[in-house]
Protein backbone atom coordinates (compact mmCIF):
# COMPACT_ATOMS: atom_id res chain seq x y z
CA UNK A 1 0.00 0.00 0.00
CA UNK A 2 2.63 2.43 1.05
CA UNK A 3 4.37 2.03 -2.22
CA UNK A 4 1.68 3.31 -3.86
CA UNK A 5 1.53 6.44 -2.28
CA UNK A 6 3.30 9.42 -4.22
CA UNK A 7 6.75 10.15 -4.15
CA UNK A 8 6.83 13.53 -2.18
CA UNK A 9 3.86 12.07 0.39
CA UNK A 10 5.60 8.66 0.48
CA UNK A 11 8.96 10.93 1.51
CA UNK A 12 6.97 13.18 4.57
CA UNK A 13 5.71 9.40 5.96
CA UNK A 14 9.06 7.65 5.78
CA UNK A 15 10.48 10.78 7.49
CA UNK A 16 7.87 10.44 10.28
CA UNK A 17 8.35 6.92 10.82
CA UNK A 18 12.38 7.66 11.11
CA UNK A 19 12.05 10.21 14.04
CA UNK A 20 9.46 7.74 15.53
CA UNK A 21 12.43 4.99 15.60
CA UNK A 22 15.38 7.36 16.27
CA UNK A 23 13.80 10.71 18.65
CA UNK A 24 13.02 10.20 21.86
CA UNK A 25 11.01 13.66 21.76
CA UNK A 26 7.57 12.59 21.09
CA UNK A 27 6.75 16.53 20.66
CA UNK A 28 8.84 16.33 17.57
CA UNK A 29 7.83 13.17 16.14
CA UNK A 30 3.98 14.46 16.55
CA UNK A 31 4.65 18.15 15.05
CA UNK A 32 6.13 15.96 11.90
CA UNK A 33 2.83 13.30 11.82
CA UNK A 34 0.76 16.68 11.30
CA UNK A 35 3.11 18.11 8.67
CA UNK A 36 2.75 15.16 6.97
CA UNK A 37 -0.89 15.00 6.51
CA UNK A 38 -0.64 19.21 6.22
CA UNK A 39 1.66 19.19 2.78
CA UNK A 40 0.17 15.43 1.61
CA UNK A 41 -3.57 17.58 1.22
CA UNK A 42 -2.73 20.77 0.72
CA UNK A 43 -4.19 22.60 3.58
CA UNK A 44 -4.26 25.81 4.55
CA UNK A 45 -4.14 25.34 8.16
CA UNK A 46 -3.88 22.18 10.58
CA UNK A 47 -4.22 21.14 13.93
CA UNK A 48 -3.57 17.99 16.39
CA UNK A 49 -5.62 17.25 19.63
CA UNK A 50 -3.72 15.00 21.75
CA UNK A 51 -5.56 12.81 24.51
CA UNK A 52 -5.20 14.16 28.01
CA UNK A 53 -5.77 11.17 29.74
CA UNK A 54 -8.96 12.54 31.41
CA UNK A 55 -11.29 11.26 28.08
CA UNK A 56 -10.92 14.45 26.43
CA UNK A 57 -8.50 15.91 24.02
CA UNK A 58 -6.91 19.26 25.03
CA UNK A 59 -3.24 19.17 24.43
CA UNK A 60 -3.02 21.14 21.47
CA UNK A 61 -0.35 21.18 18.00
CA UNK A 62 -0.99 23.82 15.55
CA UNK A 63 0.30 24.41 11.69
CA UNK A 64 -0.20 27.92 10.60
CA UNK A 65 -2.98 28.53 13.22
CA UNK A 66 -2.70 31.15 15.77
CA UNK A 67 -2.63 29.68 19.49
CA UNK A 68 -4.60 32.22 20.67
CA UNK A 69 -7.44 31.36 18.75
CA UNK A 70 -7.13 27.60 19.95
CA UNK A 71 -7.10 29.02 24.01
CA UNK A 72 -10.69 30.50 22.80
CA UNK A 73 -11.80 27.30 21.95
CA UNK A 74 -10.11 25.27 24.51
CA UNK A 75 -11.99 27.87 27.33
CA UNK A 76 -15.28 28.65 25.15
CA UNK A 77 -15.92 27.90 21.88
CA UNK A 78 -15.68 23.92 22.09
CA UNK A 79 -19.33 23.62 23.46
CA UNK A 80 -20.35 25.30 20.21
CA UNK A 81 -18.37 23.18 17.88
CA UNK A 82 -20.75 20.40 16.37
CA UNK A 83 -17.90 17.96 15.81
CA UNK A 84 -16.76 18.14 19.39
CA UNK A 85 -13.34 17.78 18.44
CA UNK A 86 -11.95 17.82 21.78
CA UNK A 87 -14.17 15.31 23.28
CA UNK A 88 -14.90 11.48 22.82
CA UNK A 89 -12.10 9.04 22.26
CA UNK A 90 -13.24 7.11 19.68
CA UNK A 91 -11.26 4.24 18.85
CA UNK A 92 -12.81 3.17 15.37
CA UNK A 93 -10.57 5.30 12.91
CA UNK A 94 -12.27 7.05 9.99
CA UNK A 95 -12.55 10.21 8.78
CA UNK A 96 -15.14 12.61 8.08
CA UNK A 97 -15.44 16.47 7.15
CA UNK A 98 -17.68 19.65 8.44
CA UNK A 99 -20.13 19.85 5.23
CA UNK A 100 -21.08 16.08 5.87
CA UNK A 101 -22.25 16.43 9.44
CA UNK A 102 -23.81 19.81 9.13
CA UNK A 103 -25.67 21.98 6.92
CA UNK A 104 -23.91 25.09 6.26
CA UNK A 105 -27.49 27.40 5.56
CA UNK A 106 -27.99 27.02 9.73
CA UNK A 107 -24.43 26.93 10.57
CA UNK A 108 -23.08 30.25 8.94
CA UNK A 109 -25.28 32.57 11.45
CA UNK A 110 -24.04 30.98 14.47
CA UNK A 111 -21.51 32.92 16.83
CA UNK A 112 -19.33 29.24 16.45
CA UNK A 113 -18.63 30.48 12.94
CA UNK A 114 -18.58 34.43 12.78
CA UNK A 115 -16.65 35.31 15.88
CA UNK A 116 -14.20 32.23 15.69
CA UNK A 117 -13.92 29.91 12.47
CA UNK A 118 -14.32 32.98 10.16
CA UNK A 119 -11.24 35.33 11.44
CA UNK A 120 -9.48 32.26 11.26
CA UNK A 121 -10.62 31.77 7.52
CA UNK A 122 -11.80 28.39 8.55
CA UNK A 123 -14.85 26.93 6.25
CA UNK A 124 -13.86 23.29 5.28
CA UNK A 125 -12.64 21.06 7.62
CA UNK A 126 -11.07 17.37 7.34
CA UNK A 127 -11.13 14.99 10.55
CA UNK A 128 -9.03 12.32 10.56
CA UNK A 129 -8.44 9.83 13.83
CA UNK A 130 -5.08 8.12 14.05
CA UNK A 131 -5.41 4.92 15.79
CA UNK A 132 -3.14 2.12 16.25
CA UNK A 133 -4.03 -1.20 18.19
CA UNK A 134 -7.25 0.19 19.27
CA UNK A 135 -5.85 3.10 20.81
CA UNK A 136 -6.52 6.92 20.05
CA UNK A 137 -3.48 8.77 19.55
CA UNK A 138 -4.09 12.23 18.08
CA UNK A 139 -6.93 13.34 16.09
CA UNK A 140 -6.29 15.60 13.36
CA UNK A 141 -8.11 18.61 11.80
CA UNK A 142 -6.92 19.97 8.49
CA UNK A 143 -9.10 23.24 7.30
CA UNK A 144 -8.99 25.91 4.47
CA UNK A 145 -11.23 28.94 3.83
CA UNK A 146 -14.41 29.35 1.67
CA UNK A 147 -12.66 30.25 -0.72
CA UNK A 148 -10.55 27.32 -1.32
CA UNK A 149 -12.41 24.14 -2.69
CA UNK A 150 -13.61 21.57 -0.42
CA UNK A 151 -11.48 18.56 0.08
CA UNK A 152 -11.72 15.97 -2.55
CA UNK A 153 -12.33 12.34 -2.35
CA UNK A 154 -8.51 11.85 -4.13
CA UNK A 155 -7.38 13.90 -0.72
CA UNK A 156 -9.35 12.21 1.11
CA UNK A 157 -8.39 8.52 -0.04
CA UNK A 158 -4.96 9.72 0.74
CA UNK A 159 -5.58 10.99 4.07
CA UNK A 160 -7.07 7.37 4.77
CA UNK A 161 -3.94 6.03 3.01
CA UNK A 162 -1.49 7.62 5.45
CA UNK A 163 -2.98 7.74 8.79
CA UNK A 164 -2.64 4.16 10.08
CA UNK A 165 1.49 4.20 9.28
CA UNK A 166 1.20 7.95 11.06
CA UNK A 167 -0.73 6.50 13.72
CA UNK A 168 1.91 3.38 14.46
CA UNK A 169 4.71 5.70 14.14
CA UNK A 170 3.49 7.63 16.99
CA UNK A 171 2.26 4.43 19.00
CA UNK A 172 5.85 3.29 18.58
CA UNK A 173 7.42 6.75 19.79
CA UNK A 174 5.33 6.30 22.73
CA UNK A 175 6.19 2.91 23.52
CA UNK A 176 10.02 3.46 23.11
CA UNK A 177 9.92 6.62 25.66
CA UNK A 178 8.19 3.90 28.42
CA UNK A 179 10.48 1.27 27.84
CA UNK A 180 13.48 4.28 28.04
CA UNK A 181 11.40 5.56 31.40
CA UNK A 182 11.69 2.01 32.78
CA UNK A 183 15.33 1.68 32.44
CA UNK A 184 16.23 5.24 34.03
CA UNK A 185 13.58 6.00 36.62
CA UNK A 186 11.81 2.65 37.87
CA UNK A 187 14.63 0.91 39.64
CA UNK A 188 15.00 3.84 42.13
CA UNK A 189 11.02 4.00 42.33
CA UNK A 190 10.76 0.11 43.40
CA UNK A 191 12.96 0.62 46.14
CA UNK A 192 10.89 3.69 48.11
CA UNK A 193 8.84 2.76 50.83
CA UNK A 194 6.41 5.24 50.68
CA UNK A 195 3.81 5.10 47.61
CA UNK A 196 4.88 6.45 44.34
CA UNK A 197 3.03 7.42 40.97
CA UNK A 198 4.35 8.57 37.63
CA UNK A 199 2.35 10.48 35.33
CA UNK A 200 3.73 11.74 31.61
CA UNK A 201 3.45 15.16 30.03
CA UNK A 202 -0.36 14.86 29.40
CA UNK A 203 -0.88 13.44 33.06
CA UNK A 204 -1.74 10.05 31.86
CA UNK A 205 -0.83 7.78 35.16
CA UNK A 206 1.91 5.17 33.97
CA UNK A 207 3.60 3.77 36.55
CA UNK A 208 2.69 3.17 40.24
CA UNK A 209 5.61 1.29 41.93
CA UNK A 210 4.18 -1.73 44.42
CA UNK A 211 3.39 0.89 47.47
CA UNK A 212 1.29 2.95 45.99
CA UNK A 213 -0.57 -0.28 43.96
CA UNK A 214 -1.08 -1.20 47.92
CA UNK A 215 -2.38 1.55 48.93
CA UNK A 216 -4.90 2.39 45.88
CA UNK A 217 -5.87 -1.70 46.25
CA UNK A 218 -6.97 -0.81 50.20
CA UNK A 219 -8.84 2.54 49.08
CA UNK A 220 -10.61 0.54 46.20
CA UNK A 221 -11.76 -2.39 48.72
CA UNK A 222 -12.64 -0.43 51.19
CA UNK A 223 -15.89 -1.05 50.78
CA UNK A 224 -17.18 2.63 51.21
CA UNK A 225 -19.75 4.29 49.07
CA UNK A 226 -17.37 6.76 47.73
CA UNK A 227 -14.52 5.77 45.62
CA UNK A 228 -11.51 7.31 47.35
CA UNK A 229 -9.19 6.12 44.52
CA UNK A 230 -11.45 8.75 42.70
CA UNK A 231 -10.84 11.23 44.93
CA UNK A 232 -7.14 10.89 44.86
CA UNK A 233 -6.52 10.49 41.21
CA UNK A 234 -8.90 13.80 41.13
CA UNK A 235 -6.34 15.62 43.67
CA UNK A 236 -3.38 14.87 42.49
CA UNK A 237 -4.41 15.65 38.65
CA UNK A 238 -5.32 18.86 40.09
CA UNK A 239 -2.18 19.42 41.65
CA UNK A 240 0.13 18.45 38.97
CA UNK A 241 -2.01 20.78 36.79
CA UNK A 242 -1.46 23.53 38.71
CA UNK A 243 2.30 22.60 38.65
CA UNK A 244 2.26 23.02 35.19
CA UNK A 245 0.21 25.75 35.24
CA UNK A 246 2.49 27.97 37.38
CA UNK A 247 6.10 26.41 35.20
CA UNK A 248 5.00 29.21 32.73
CA UNK A 249 5.39 31.86 34.86
CA UNK A 250 8.75 30.50 36.48
CA UNK A 251 12.27 31.70 34.98
CA UNK A 252 13.91 29.22 32.33
CA UNK A 253 15.57 26.75 34.75
CA UNK A 254 13.82 27.72 37.90
CA UNK A 255 12.98 25.25 40.49
CA UNK A 256 8.97 24.79 40.63
CA UNK A 257 7.21 24.36 44.24
CA UNK A 258 6.00 20.83 44.89
CA UNK A 259 2.16 20.89 45.97
CA UNK A 260 0.78 19.51 49.05
CA UNK A 261 -2.53 18.04 49.25
CA UNK A 262 -4.83 15.76 52.01
CA UNK A 263 -7.32 13.38 51.10
CA UNK A 264 -9.63 11.43 53.38
CA UNK A 265 -9.69 7.83 52.45
CA UNK A 266 -11.86 5.03 54.26
CA UNK A 267 -12.58 4.13 58.03
CA UNK A 268 -11.53 8.09 58.69
CA UNK A 269 -7.85 7.37 57.47
CA UNK A 270 -6.09 10.22 55.83
CA UNK A 271 -3.58 10.26 52.69
CA UNK A 272 -1.03 12.49 52.33
CA UNK A 273 -0.31 13.27 48.40
CA UNK A 274 3.29 15.05 47.50
CA UNK A 275 3.54 16.00 43.76
CA UNK A 276 6.25 17.41 41.79
CA UNK A 277 7.97 17.78 38.24
CA UNK A 278 10.58 14.66 38.55
CA UNK A 279 13.75 16.28 37.25
CA UNK A 280 15.65 14.73 34.07
CA UNK A 281 18.57 15.49 32.10
CA UNK A 282 17.15 16.30 28.71
CA UNK A 283 16.56 18.89 26.30
CA UNK A 284 13.16 18.27 25.37
CA UNK A 285 9.82 19.56 27.50
CA UNK A 286 7.76 16.94 26.03
CA UNK A 287 9.78 13.93 28.36
CA UNK A 288 8.76 15.95 31.21
CA UNK A 289 7.20 13.65 33.85
CA UNK A 290 5.26 13.99 37.52
CA UNK A 291 5.89 12.23 40.19
CA UNK A 292 3.07 12.14 43.32
CA UNK A 293 3.66 10.57 46.76
CA UNK A 294 1.19 9.18 48.80
CA UNK A 295 1.74 8.13 52.16
CA UNK A 296 -1.24 7.53 54.49
CA UNK A 297 -0.84 9.77 57.92
CA UNK A 298 -2.29 8.56 61.15
CA UNK A 299 -3.02 11.48 63.43
CA UNK A 300 -1.10 9.76 66.32
CA UNK A 301 1.93 11.06 64.57
CA UNK A 302 0.43 15.00 65.38
CA UNK A 303 2.69 15.73 68.29
CA UNK A 304 0.42 17.85 70.84
CA UNK A 305 4.20 19.59 71.64
CA UNK A 306 4.32 20.83 68.06
CA UNK A 307 0.94 22.19 68.19
CA UNK A 308 1.25 24.31 71.35
CA UNK A 309 4.96 25.59 69.82
CA UNK A 310 4.11 26.52 66.55
CA UNK A 311 0.53 27.33 66.63
CA UNK A 312 0.11 28.37 70.85
CA UNK A 313 -2.84 26.01 70.97
CA UNK A 314 -4.16 25.43 74.13
CA UNK A 315 -4.46 21.98 75.58
CA UNK A 316 -8.41 22.18 74.97
CA UNK A 317 -7.89 23.27 71.32
CA UNK A 318 -5.28 20.49 70.89
CA UNK A 319 -8.17 17.96 71.51
CA UNK A 320 -10.24 19.66 69.50
CA UNK A 321 -7.58 19.43 66.67
CA UNK A 322 -6.98 15.72 67.35
CA UNK A 323 -10.57 14.38 67.36
CA UNK A 324 -11.46 16.45 64.01
CA UNK A 325 -8.66 14.38 62.02
CA UNK A 326 -10.85 11.43 63.68
CA UNK A 327 -13.56 13.24 60.80
CA UNK A 328 -16.27 13.77 64.16
CA UNK A 329 -18.07 16.30 63.71
CA UNK A 330 -18.95 19.33 65.76
CA UNK A 331 -21.43 17.65 67.65
CA UNK A 332 -19.56 14.28 68.34
CA UNK A 333 -16.31 16.17 68.73
CA UNK A 334 -18.71 17.49 71.85
CA UNK A 335 -20.17 14.45 72.98
CA UNK A 336 -16.42 13.30 73.74
CA UNK A 337 -15.27 16.26 75.38
CA UNK A 338 -18.48 16.68 77.48
CA UNK A 339 -18.96 20.20 76.48
CA UNK A 340 -21.84 22.37 73.98
CA UNK A 341 -21.59 22.74 70.55
CA UNK A 342 -21.35 25.87 70.58
CA UNK A 343 -18.13 25.78 72.80
CA UNK A 344 -16.62 23.86 70.00
CA UNK A 345 -17.51 26.25 67.84
CA UNK A 346 -15.87 28.82 69.29
CA UNK A 347 -13.04 26.56 69.90
CA UNK A 348 -12.39 26.07 66.20
CA UNK A 349 -12.99 29.87 65.24
CA UNK A 350 -9.97 30.33 68.07
CA UNK A 351 -8.05 27.47 66.56
CA UNK A 352 -8.74 28.92 62.64
CA UNK A 353 -7.38 32.29 63.79
CA UNK A 354 -4.51 30.83 65.29
CA UNK A 355 -3.46 28.74 62.23
CA UNK A 356 -4.15 31.16 59.67
CA UNK A 357 -6.92 28.80 58.05
CA UNK A 358 -10.86 29.58 57.65
CA UNK A 359 -11.95 25.78 57.37
CA UNK A 360 -11.42 22.28 58.59
CA UNK A 361 -9.90 20.87 55.32
CA UNK A 362 -7.46 23.49 55.12
CA UNK A 363 -6.81 23.74 58.84
CA UNK A 364 -5.36 19.39 58.18
CA UNK A 365 -3.96 20.37 55.04
CA UNK A 366 -1.06 22.85 57.49
CA UNK A 367 -0.95 20.73 59.75
CA UNK A 368 -0.12 17.78 57.71
CA UNK A 369 2.27 19.83 55.28
CA UNK A 370 3.76 22.24 58.12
Amino acid sequence: MMNKLPYPVLTDVLEVISAANESMDGKLVRQKALSAFFHSISAEGGILFLPDGRGQLTSIILEQLEKAYCKYYKTYYHQFDPLQLTHGLDTKGGLAYLEKVISYDSFRPTEYYNDFLKPQKIHHKLIVNLVAEKKLYGRIVLTRPRKSRRFAEKEIRTAKAISPYLAHALAHNDLRKRITLSGNILAYIEKQSTGVILLDERLRIVYKNPRAEEICGKLKGSGSAENHTDVVFSQLLKDCQEIKSNQKSWPTGGMTIPRHSVVNGPNQSRFSLVSKVLDQESDFEDSQMFMVSIEERSPANIDPQYLMDTFHLSRREIDVVNLLFLGLKNAQIAGKLYVSEVTIKKHLQSIYEKIGVNNRTTLINRILTS
